[in-house]
């Protein structure tokens, strides 16, 4: 009778301490659970001392402190919608943001001082829109809002449909001897997510006359698609 009151005694035993699971399993639940601190609850000195990071607003939207690429965290819409890579010099601008039940625009600044170089960045994510998935009515909103006649380049991925374009501005009245800017702008359609999708619109410019403007020489297009490249449409909270 003593040999059952063992095993079962024996059975509790590792039910309660983790029986069987070697110190690997135990330090992924240890890191799984040190991973689940947002950084909008972290303390802001043991964050990156990142403009993404240190500025109160932006850090909301942080998902984790990891850097995913050189230069870029990941960012997570408060809708739940998609994620995408986010410089570590770029500001929630909260003028040009708003959010509702389907709807999400995120509007952001990045600055590179040695550069002389401003970016303000504009994301808008529809879900539950029957009008987001037709391409024909969606690039000709986009050609209207930026005053653009030409056509789109199609990058296709395995999850989504990129349409981007772009033009050079000259701004009128202005003394400023780098008196332009490149308008980067576009559509994103979600094939596999229905009703969810994303306009895009990223202006690159030289704030600074007295300093050298490079804005000509950069690879501007090459920063606009890669973050729309990483662009992950996310399945949460699609229950009507």
């Amino acid at each position: 009778m003593k040999k059952p009151i063992l095993i079962i005694f024996g059975l509790l035993l590792c039910l309660t301490s983790g029986c069987g699971m070697n110190d690997n399993d135990k330090n992924s639940r240890n890191n799984n659970k040190t991973e689940a601190v947002k950084p909008k609850d972290m303390d802001p000195k043991d964050l990156p001392q990142v403009p993404a990071f240190q500025d109160e607003k932006t850090r909301e939207y942080m998902v984790s402190t990891k850097e995913e690429e050189p230069g870029y965290y990941v960012l997570e819409s408060k809708l739940k919608g998609f994620r995408m890579l986010f410089p570590e010099n770029g500001e929630y601008s909260s003028y040009l943001s708003s959010r509702d039940e389907n709807e999400e625009i995120i509007a952001f600044d990045s600055y590179e001082k040695t550069k002389n170089k401003m970016l303000n960045a504009q994301i808008e994510y529809y879900q539950r829109t029957s009008f987001i998935n037709n391409p024909e009515t969606m690039l000709e909103q986009v050609r209207s809002e930026n005053g653009y006649n030409g056509s789109f380049e199609k990058l296709e991925n395995e999850d989504k449909d990129i349409y981007i374009a772009h033009k050079k501005n000259h701004f009128q009245n202005d003394k400023n001897k780098y008196s332009f800017s490149y308008r980067y702008f576009g559509y994103i359609k979600s094939p596999e997510k229905k009703q969810a999708g994303i306009v895009f619109s990223f202006m690159f410019r030289c704030p600074n006359d007295e300093k050298p403007c490079t804005l000509d020489q950069d690879h501007l297009g090459d920063q606009v698609k890669k973050q729309m490249k990483s662009i992950t449409f996310l399945d949460y909270k699609q229950e009507k």
